[in-house]
């Protein structure tokens, strides 16, 4: 786990909870931290230690939040510019009955 990191991470972390949290009320770690991910590549920081920052931030304005992974998973990669994401749908296996 990096403790240096740039100042310009920290205030996209910190934009995009808010952001988040005012769209819906609750901030997904996992889809919020990808984002940050995706638009600051140059950084260089693995999603773990984003999501950590993404948590701390979120706990930090008393934001509700959850742990969905497959929310987290877009179309194109990442949100457009109104923060509007196109969530992939996926054909998941069905558990077969036992008779």
């Amino acid at each position: 786990m990096r403790y240096d990191y740039s100042t310009r991470l920290r205030d996209d972390v910190s934009s995009a909870v808010q952001m988040a949290f005012k769209m819906a009320g609750i901030v997904n770690i996992t889809a919020v931290a990808e984002q940050v991910r995706v638009r600051n590549l140059a950084e260089n920081v693995a999603l773990e230690d984003i999501e950590h920052l993404v948590l701390q931030a979120a706990q930090l304005i008393g934001a509700a939040i959850e742990f969905d992974g497959l929310a987290g998973l877009f179309v194109n990669g990442l949100a457009d510019e109104d923060c509007e994401c196109a969530i992939a749908t996926l054909d998941l296996p069905r558990p077969a009955s036992i008779q």
